[in-house]
This record gives structure tokens, sequence and C-alpha cells, in this order.
């Protein structure tokens, strides 16, 4: 399977201030795939992994020790194999073993030309960072780490091993805000609806495009869903955390299907507040499970922050294990006379993963009446509101929300093609290019519209 995350793996081996690498992000979305068969089998005839999850033998003298010349010696002696440059070294699980990661410090400063890469999750070094037990024997390398967050495949990714043809020929749509041709347009929408489906788990998707069979990639999709908590029992969290962090997970595509999509813990338990499940939300978010996008009103400034009442949406980290979760029919996705009952909130949550994804942060709009902008961006300088629509309605939230703040592009992204409404200044995107705005947003580049 082909990953964007690559090309940000060989651009942190060219660089000249190279440091060890650690690859950050949620289980079984292929940070060690990245690593040892992308990247290592890409660009090396050998390299050294060693997983800290499994090799107990590794991992218990690692943990007697942060000193990298012990480590090499261990490693050389272990595995047979001559340390050198032309030798990746890959560290799996490193958040298992924090003298592992408190070793990268010394890599860095002694060993810089060895290329170290290890993969990890924060949630437990968050853990022991708060553990008064591991307090004064555990600090985090800071400066002498490069991070690479990883997420779950995007809508680009998944046509890039399906479609590069048409990925092509939708970027270049976007450049101009040309619309498709019927065919094209159809055909990305049968491409995306598939995703919405599936969702970006690696193994889901591998098993669904090697052997087309939705059944099969749902098994997958299934196992994952149900075991992504699992790491809790292993972190010493509370049963009481345990508990209302599955509560948490459980309720996402409830909380955002009903009228109000602000999630509410007092419709999960009565009598409580977000402050009662605080443990259960870090835990969530440290592990890249949900993403939280927080409110704003009336006039928004820049820098966006939230608004002081601290109200926020939550959305889940794969668009495959969303579905998995509200339990709606395949059928609704594959065939196209049913997908107008699908819910909006499976483009919204969509939209939401794409722009984690490009790490663009999470912020809508609310004014009166039901008055909503599902996200709010910030583009050189100015403040974008961003509709999502399942099908090609108007914006009926654009007149309240420019009575509080100055005309910029408003942007709708729905089931139509291309299109740009000057006179309302209104950029419509389809719901399979928000790829490209997300990649404009991230370069805060001026919006096509603007270009032409």
């Amino acid at each position: 399977m082909e990953r964007l995350a690559i090309k940000d793996l060989e651009t942190w081996y060219e660089s000249k201030r190279r440091k060890p690498l650690v690859i950050w992000g949620a289980r079984q979305i292929g940070k060690t795939y990245l690593a040892k068969e992308l990247f290592a089998k890409k660009h090396f005839r050998d390299f050294v992994y060693i997983d800290l999850k499994k090799d107990n033998q590794s991992a218990d003298f690692f943990s007697t020790t942060s000193n990298p010349e012990e480590y090499l010696k261990y490693i050389e002696t272990r595995f047979s194999k001559r340390i050198s440059p032309d030798l990746p070294l890959i560290f799996d699980e490193v958040q298992q073993c924090h003298q592992v990661l408190s070793s990268l410090k010394y890599f860095c400063q002694d060993y810089p030309e060895l290329p170290i890469i290890a993969t990890g999750s924060l949630v437990r070094l968050s853990i022991r960072q708060q553990s008064k037990s591991d307090s004064n024997d555990f600090l985090f390398p800071v400066g002498k780490v490069d991070s690479l967050f990883v997420y779950p495949m995007t809508f680009e990714e998944y046509l890039m091993n399906t479609n590069k043809i048409l990925l092509e020929r939708i970027r270049s749509a976007y450049e101009t805000i040309t619309p498709l041709q019927p065919y094209e347009h159809e055909l990305a929408m049968d491409l995306l609806h598939e995703f919405l489906s599936i969702g970006g788990l690696p193994e889901a998707l591998d098993t669904f495009i090697g052997e087309k069979s939705y059944v099969e990639a749902n098994k997958v999709i299934g196992s994952v869903y149900s075991n992504y908590l699992a790491d809790m029992y292993t972190y010493n969290v509370s049963n009481e955390t345990i508990l209302k962090t599955r509560n948490i997970y459980g309720n996402i595509f409830k909380q955002l299907n009903k009228e109000n999509k602000n999630f509410k813990i007092t419709q999960i338990e009565t009598g409580k507040s977000n402050r009662d499940y605080f443990n259960a939300f870090q835990w969530l978010e440290l592990a890249n499970i949900i993403y939280r996008s927080r409110r704003m009103t009336g006039k928004v400034t820049l820098p966006l922050v939230e608004d002081t009442e601290g109200l926020f949406r939550i959305y889940l980290c794969d668009e495959g294990m969303f579905t998995y979760q509200s339990k709606t029919s395949q059928a609704d996705f594959f065939v196209k006379d049913r997908r107008n009952t699908l819910s909006g909130i499976f483009y919204e949550n969509y939209v939401a993963d794409e722009f984690t994804a490009k790490n663009i942060p999470l912020y809508f709009w609310t004014g009166k009446n039901s008055n909503e902008f599902e996200f709010i961006v910030e583009n050189q300088g100015s403040v974008l509101p961003i509709d999502v629509k399942k099908g090609d309605s108007k914006l009926n939230s654009l007149e309240s929300f420019r009575n509080f703040n100055p005309q910029s592009t408003a942007i709708k992204i729905s089931a139509g093609n291309f299109g740009y409404n000057a006179e309302r200044d209104i950029l419509t995107i389809p719901q399979y290019a928000v790829f490209a705005l997300a990649d404009n947003l991230k370069r805060n580049d001026s919006l096509p519209n603007k270009r032409h």
C-alpha cells in the first residue's frame, strides 16, 4: 500500500540535521509498516527491527540503561549485525520501554550518523509522566528527536492505490475549479462512498482492494474496533476510567447524529459533567482515537480559539470504524439510490478525519436559530466558514455568519461538482476533493478562485 507519509520519511532521512525519528499514531494505522516495509526495505539492504512489546529479552536489557553504546554492543551481539549508517535501527512500540526513548537523546548527541526510527503511542508516556513513581527517571528527549504523526489512510491515499489517473484529474480540476466530466464525477463519488464504508485502516483497505470483499474487510474493521481500547488494561488505568472511556467511544455516532451535535456527558450518565470524564477524554485524544472540534460563536478572531463555554464535538479517527459503529447497512453506501438515506454526519466525520490528517485544527461555528458551519479554518489571515452537505443544497447560514464577520470566501463541500459563485463568493468543492482543499489550507496558499 502506498502512503503519503513515506515522503516525510524520505525527507527526514535526507536532512543534514537529521535526529532520531519517532513515529506517533493510533494502533493499526501503519506506523510499523511505514518504517519497516516501506522505508527500510525500499532504501536499505538490511535493518535491525526490535519489537519492544514482543521481544522481552531486548526490552529487559534496554530497561537497565539509556546508554547508546551499551545498546549498540547488545544489538550487534544479539543480532550478529555490524551497526553502521547503512543499517537503520527500528524500535517498535517504544512506549513499552521508556529508557529506549530516553536513549534517543544520547544517540542524537553521540551517533548522529545512525538512522534510527522509533514508533509509539503518547498515551503510556503521558501516564508515566503523571506517575509519581516514574517522575524522577524519565524525561522526554525534547529537542533531540524528530516527530512524525501518522493517521489512518486518507481518501487521497485510497485513490493512490486504486486510480491514480482519477486522482490527478481531481487535483487538476481543483487548481482551476473546473468541473469534472460527468462520468469522472460519478466514478469519484462511487469511490468516495466505498471509502466512507471501509475507511482508512491499512489492513482493511488492503483486504478490500485485494479481495474485492467488503465482508472480509469488515471483519478487519470489527476486530480493530473491538480492540482499540485494549491497551488501557496494560497501562494501569483505573476501572472507572476504562468504563468512562468506553462510554465516550461507543457514543460518538449517536451524539453526532442528534440535532445538537455537541458532545454531552449528561446524555451518557445523568448528573455528570465533562470534568468528571476528563481522564477518559484525555486518554482517547492522546491515543489519537478521537478528534475534538471546539465551538466558536459570533465574531471570529484570529488566532482561532474556542469560546469560553468549552462546548465541543467529537469525531472518530477512522471513517470505517465510524460506519461500523453506526450499524448502517453497506447497501446505503454501495447502492446509489440509497445514498440519500445516509446521515450528513458521515461526510462531516470524513472531513474532520481528512483535515486532521493534514494537521488542520478543528473548529465549528454556531449562530442564532440553528445557524452553523461545521468547520472554521484560517487561510492567509482570513476566516473561512466551511459547510458540509450530503447533497448540494444552499448555505443557509452564510448571511448569519457574515453579519458578524468580514466577508471572506465561504466553502461548500457537497455532492456537486466544482464551481465558484463570484457574486456571493462561494467556492464549491466536491466531497471527493477535500484532500485537495486540505493541502491548500495546510500550505496556507490562496484559494484557487483567488488565483485566476
